[in-house]
């Protein structure tokens, strides 16, 4: 069955979002399990806050802070997280994959779409 109203996929996109509160980078392909994250840096990796806007018509957008990202590292993909550490893991995707030969930074704009 289709969903009919915005009304229940606002809903649904605002539970996604409380879901997934955290986004973490990934240097394998996340799936159905995350992805593996980098380590190290100065300064470190660490996961960032979704930071999610409000949903229209199911459509939700976080627009995290940057990453930072350790030197020799290669950025596959995105893991959509419960927690800053740890957690669980809830969903992922793969991103346009871009090689930091030294320490930079790579932000996530992400978009939960219900329909």
């Amino acid at each position: 069955m289709a969903l009919q109203t915005n009304a229940i996929k606002n809903t649904l996109a605002s539970a996604y979002a409380t879901a997934c509160a955290y986004i973490g980078l990934a240097t394998t392909a996340p799936g159905s399990s995350r992805g593996t994250e980098p380590t190290g840096g100065s300064p470190a990796y660490a996961r960032k806050a979704s930071n999610w806007g409000s949903p229209t018509n199911g459509v939700i957008v976080a627009t995290p802070a940057a990453h930072d990202v350790p030197a020799g590292t290669t950025v596959v993909g995105i893991n959509m997280e419960s927690a800053s550490t740890a957690g669980t893991y809830q969903d992922g995707a793969s991103v346009t994959s871009q090689t930091f030969a030294s320490q930079g930074q790579y932000a996530v704009t992400a978009t939960f779409t219900e329909s």
